[in-house]
C-alpha cells in the first residue's frame, strides 16, 4: 500500500515522522494551496534507495565535499579537501546552467581557509592535486570555467584580484582590482568564451573581464553589495543579487548595461537559473524565502518559505528539485553539541505536481555548506563492473595536455593518488570559559595573548601585529546576544588567518565560552582574517588583518612576507603526500611564468 508521510513543524519537533495511510491522503491534499510556512508537504516516499541524482556540497568549516542523494537526502560521505570550501564548478563545459554539461570526471573546489584549490575525481571520490596559488591572492570562489574547460577563473576577495588558472599545469596570471578596497567575488564565464563577470561587494558593480586576454574590461554599477552573479543558459543575460537593495540586476551580455532591476525579497544572495533559462530562484535571507523570477517577462512569479535564513542554493539537472542551503535551524533539530546545525530543505519546482511548492525534506548536515551543485547519479560508475581499467590507464587527460603518472615520485601509470589535505595543523585549540578581559594584546611569559572580541558584523582588534617566531594564544569571544538584524538567538561566529595560517586558527565563537588556539608565528607576511561561520547578512563585513612583522625590523606588507615559501603550501598536505605535491611542483606550481596562458 502506498504510503504518505507528513509532518508539521510541531509535530517534527516532538516525533521524526508520522505515516498516514494512503486513504487520509485526500485530506491532507485540501491544504496543498495555503502554503504554510510550517507544514513539510506529503510525499510518495521518504527515502528512496536510489538516487537519480547527487548534490555535492562544499562544506565550508569542515573542509569537505558533501555528496548528498537526490531525492533521499541521504548524505553518502564526505571527502577531505581542505580547510574552509566554498565553491566549485564541475569538470567539462560551462554550457547550461549552474550545474554546467559535467563529464563527470572532476570538480575544482576552491578553498578560502589554505588559499588553494583541490582538484577532486569524482570516479574515485577523493582529492588527486592541489593548486597551490601565488601569494597572496586570498581566494574565495573559484566557480566559473571556461567553455572549452581547460582554465578556471577565480576571485581573490581578500586581497582585490582575479585569477586565471590553467588546468593542465596550474600556470596562473593574475590582476589587480584598483581602487582599492576592493573584493571581487562570485565569478561565472560567458557561454561563447568572451567574457568573465564578477561581482565587486565593495564597489557595489559587476565587472566584466575579456577571457583572453584576461583583462578588465568595465565594471557595471549594479544595486548594493552585489552577492551571487550567474550567466543565464541563453548567454542572453547575467543575473546578480543586490544584497542589500533587495532587487536582482539583470544585464544584458550584448550591451554590457543592466537592463531590468527586479524586487525580489529581503536579503537576496544567490540565484541559480533552471536548465533551459526559464526560471530563476533566488535565496532571501531575511526574508525567508526562495523567490522565483520568470526570465522571459522578468517579474516575480511565486515565493517559497524555508526553514530558515537561506545561503547558498542548487537545482537538480532535470529542474524537478532546488535544494535550499539554510544557514540557520533554529528550534528545528535535537542539540548535539556547542554548535547549532544547519540545513538542507528540498524543495519541489514541479509546477504539475501536488507537492508544487512545498518542501519535501528537510535534513541538518555538518560544515557551513556553500556552493552546491547537482549531476546525474549515471555519471559516476560502479568499479564492481571492471570498468575501472579506464581511470588507470589514462593519467592526467585535460585537453591536449596529457600528464602522465609517472611524472611523480613513487607515482604510475597504475596509480591514483589519494590525497587528504590537513583540516587543522601545528596548533592546539580548547575552549575555556567565557574571556572577560578587554579586547588586545597581553603577554603571558613567551606567548603573546591576542583576546578578540567578535560581534555582528565585526572584530575588535581589527588589526593585529605579531613578530615572526612569536608564540600566539588567540582567544576568540562572541559577544552577540543574537544576529544582527534577523535577530537569530542561536547565532554562531568565528575566526580564520586565510592562507598559511588557516589550519592554525579556524576558531568557533559560539555563545556562553571562548575558543582558544595556539600556533608559533614562523612565516611572515600580511594575512587578512575573516568569519568563516556565516553570522548574518553582513557576514561578508567581518574582516581583519594580522601582520607577522619579519626579523630584522621591517613592517610586513601584501609586498614584505616570505610568500614564495608559503606558496608550496607545506603543511597543507600529510609528510608522504607532501613529497607528491612538492615532486610535481611543475604541474600545480607553475606561478606567474611571466607570460599569459592562452586559450
Amino acid at each position: 500500500m502506498k504510503r504518505v508521510l507528513t509532518f508539521s513543524l510541531a509535530a517534527f519537533l516532538g516525533a521524526l515522522m508520522i505515516v498516514v495511510p494512503a486513504e487520509a491522503k485526500k485530506t491532507v491534499l485540501t491544504d496543498f494551496d495555503k502554503r504554510d510556512w510550517m507544514v513539510i508537504a506529503p510525499q510518495d516516499s521518504d527515502a528512496p534507495l536510489r538516487d537519480y541524482a547527487i548534490l555535492y556540497d562544499a562544506g565550508g568549516v569542515d573542509g569537505a565535499l558533501g555528496v548528498i542523494g537526490i531525492p533521499s537526502m541521504r548524505t553518502y560521505r564526505h571527502i577531505k579537501c581542505g580547510v574552509d570550501l566554498h565553491n566549485f564548478p564541475f569538470s567539462g563545459s560551462n554550457a547550461g546552467n549552474n550545474n554546467g554539461t559535467p563529464d563527470g570526471k572532476y570538480l575544482y573546489v576552491s578553498d578560502k581557509g589554505s588559499d588553494t584549490i583541490a582538484e577532486v575525481n569524482l570516479q574515485t571520490g577523493w582529492a588527486e592535486r592541489v593548486f597551490a596559488l601565488p601569494k597572496p591572492f586570498g581566494i574565495h570562489h573559484s566557480a566559473a570555467l571556461a567553455p572549452n574547460g581547460k582554465y578556471l577563473f577565480a576571485t581573490g576577495e581578500l586581497t582585490g584580484k582575479m585569477l586565471k588558472l590553467r588546468l593542465s599545469d596550474g600556470a596562473t596570471t593574475v590582476l589587480d582590482i584598483p581602487p582599492a578596497p576592493s573584493a571581487p567575488d562570485y565569478p561565472d564565464t560567458s557561454k561563447d568564451g568572451k567574457y568573465v563577470f564578477s561581482g565587486n561587494y565593495y564597489h557595489s558593480a559587476v565587472m566584466v573581464f575579456s577571457q583572453d586576454p584576461f583583462k578588465l574590461i568595465k565594471e557595471i554599477p549594479v544595486g548594493k553589495n552585489p552577492h551571487g552573479t550567474n550567466v543565464s543558459p541563453t548567454n542572453r543575460i547575467v543575473s546578480t543579487c543586490d544584497k542589500l537593495s533587495a532587487t536582482l540586476s539583470i544585464i544584458d551580455v550584448e550591451k554590457l548595461k543592466v537592463h531590468k532591476v527586479i524586487p525580489v525579497g529581503a536579503g537576496p544572495l544567490h540565484n541559480q537559473f533552471d536548465t533551459l533559462g526559464k526560471y530563476d530562484y533566488i535565496s532571501c535571507f531575511v526574508s525567508d524565502s526562495t523567490s522565483k523570477v520568470d526570465m522571459q517577462r522578468f517579474q516575480l512569479v511565486d515565493e517559497f518559505p524555508v526553514h530558515y535564513r537561506p545561503g547558498h542554493n542548487a537545482i537538480a539537472p532535470d529542474n524537478a528539485y532546488y535544494s535550499s542551503q539554510n544557514k540557520f535551524s533554529t528550534g528545528l533539530f535535537t542539540p548535539t553539541g556547542i554548535v547549532f546545525a544547519v540545513n538542507f530543505e528540498l524543495q519541489d519546482l514541479d509546477e504539475t505536481s501536488a507537492t508544487y511548492g512545498k518542501s519535501v525534506k528537510l535534513i541538518p548536515v555538518d560544515g557551513e555548506p556553500h556552493e552546491g551543485r547537482m549531476i546525474f547519479a549515471s555519471y559516476i560508475q560502479r568499479w564492481n563492473t571492471g570498468k575501472g581499467e579506464d581511470l588507470f590507464s589514462k593519467g592526467y587527460d585535460l585537453g591536449d595536455v596529457h600528464i602522465s603518472f609517472d611524472d611523480g615520485p613513487g607515482l604510475n601509470s597504475k596509480q591514483r593518488p589519494q590525497l587528504e589535505p590537513v583540516h587543522t595543523a601545528n596548533s592546539s585549540r580548547v575552549w575555556i570559559p567565557r574571556d572577560d578581559s578587554k579586547p588586545g594584546i597581553t603577554q603571558d611569559g613567551d606567548v603573546k595573548v591576542i583576546h578578540i572580541k567578535g560581534f555582528s558584523y565585526g572584530y575588535v582588534p581589527r588589526f593585529i601585529h605579531v613578530n615572526q617566531g612569536d608564540k600566539v594564544r588567540m582567544i576568540l569571544t562572541n559577544i552577540d546576544k543574537a544576529a544582527g538584524l534577523t535577530k537569530n538567538p542561536d547565532v554562531t561566529m568565528g575566526i580564520a588567518v586565510a592562507g598559511y595560517y588557516g589550519q592554525r586558527t579556524m576558531l568557533i565563537g559560539v555563545r556562553g565560552m571562548s575558543a582558544q588556539g595556539e600556533f608559533v608565528a614562523d612565516k611572515a607576511g600580511e594575512f587578512e582574517f575573516y568569519c568563516q561561520h556565516f553570522c548574518g547578512p553582513l557576514h561578508l563585513e567581518m574582516r581583519g588583518t594580522f601582520f607577522v612583522d619579519p626579523k630584522g625590523g621591517e613592517k610586513a606588507s601584501l609586498g614584505v612576507g616570505d610568500y614564495d615559501d608559503m606558496s608550496m603550501q607545506a603543511d597543507h598536505l600529510a609528510a608522504s603526500e607532501h613529497e607528491f605535491i612538492v615532486g610535481t611542483n611543475k604541474l600545480m606550481n607553475t606561478l606567474n611564468e611571466g607570460k599569459e596562458p592562452t586559450i
